[in-house]
């Protein structure tokens, strides 16, 4: 009963604490750098630059797989940073997960995320939200099709893929 209280009351804590906007803790993100003692997100302006360049870059190609191949071209990583126990952590290559993690991340708009709600947080902003608007939108917008435009409007299934044998013309569908 002892430890369910204190996990209640721990967990009570943190939520607080994410409603004013405080980082609470868990991996640095790339662009910020942690201050310890007042236990909040600082900018890393070199660091900041590149996450611009990342959001722009999907501007641009307007697909996840394009981006990454562009950002392993630049020899970009995931942020890298040391435990408290000296264990290096991070500096991975892009991959599709932590691509879109750091294209959805809140707190490259200045905001603090609590499960689904979303309040101002204590730290700098990196993205306009605009900018971030924007990337959202093309992001719902290609979470099917996986960032290339929709060929297929009918929703055929079989599209392109049924052909006449005699005359050799691609089928299409009727309703």
């Amino acid at each position: 009963f002892e430890r369910e209280i204190i996990s209640e009351r721990t967990r009570d804590k943190m939520a607080a604490a994410r409603r004013k906007g405080k980082y609470v803790g868990g991996a640095p993100i790339l662009g910020y750098d942690i201050d310890r003692e007042a236990s909040r997100l600082i900018v890393n302006e070199t660091e900041a630059s590149r996450v611009k360049q990342i959001f722009e870059l999907y501007l641009q190609h307007e697909s996840l797989l394009a981006t990454i191949a562009e950002l392993d071209n630049r020899g970009w990583t995931t942020k890298q940073w040391t435990t408290k126990k000296g264990k290096p952590k991070g500096g991975v290559q892009f991959n599709k997960n932590n691509l879109h993690g750091l294209l959805t991340n809140v707190a490259y708009i200045g905001k603090v995320r609590y499960k689904e709600e979303i309040h101002e947080g204590q730290h700098d902003a990196i993205i306009v939200p605009e900018v971030f608007d924007r990337v959202q939108r093309l992001l719902q917008r290609n979470h099917r099709t996986g960032g290339k435009r929709v060929r297929n409007k009918s929703g055929a299934l079989l599209k392109g893929l049924l052909h006449c044998t005699p005359c050799d013309c691609a089928m299409t569908h009727s309703h």
